[in-house]
């Protein structure tokens, strides 16, 4: 066997050269061209693309719309609590021909009670400002009121309440600042 397979390795060897020389003949006859490239398709890329990014933009937009909404829905759950009371003080109010102080101061003090844990579960808070110097980046003067010396420039009343969340200005405090005359 292993004399079979020494002549047909031979006979394999002499066909490769044989088939080598006539494509090397082949191409000597035929006149030389260049290798085809091919060229990209910029239409079909750009069309992808483009496809790609409205996905993308359409996905982004009800992303955010559906934050939106849950924002809006954590925000109405924290807010039942405090609708509830306001509801049940008011038939209280109504159903009682007396009207007891007592029951009214507790209802108020259960809605603030209410509303302070919904703020500071957002981070929300009141900004401390009557007494101290005026900063007008969290404040804005709405009058200013003779003083003497020792308050001037500092915060005398507080017209509308000022809030931070998250250390950022909510909303600024509407404040009165006193200001020392210059005959004094």
């Amino acid at each position: 066997m292993s004399k079979h397979k020494k002549q047909n390795t031979g006979y394999e060897e002499l066909a490769e050269d044989q088939l080598a020389e006539a494509e090397e003949a082949a191409c000597e006859n035929e006149p030389q061209t260049p290798a085809k490239t091919e060229e990209p398709d910029y239409r079909d890329q750009y069309v992808r693309l483009y496809a790609e990014f409205d996905n993308y933009r359409k996905r982004t937009e009800r992303e955010k719309a559906a934050l939106i909404a849950y924002g809006k829905k954590d925000f109405a759950l924290k807010m039942l609590p405090m609708y509830e009371v306001l509801l049940r003080q008011q038939k209280t109010l109504q159903e009682g021909s007396e009207q007891d102080p007592k029951a009214l101061q507790d209802g108020m003090r259960m809605i603030l009670t209410e509303l302070n844990k919904a703020f500071a579960a957002e981070g929300i808070q009141k900004m401390d400002v009557l007494g101290k110097p005026y900063n007008p980046e969290n404040q804005e003067v709405v009058a200013t009121l003779p003083a003497p010396a020792d308050k001037d420039g500092l915060v005398i009343d507080e017209v509308k309440m000022g809030f931070m969340m998250n250390g950022q200005v909510l909303r600024p405090a509407s404040v009165v600042v006193g200001q020392t005359t210059k005959e004094n």
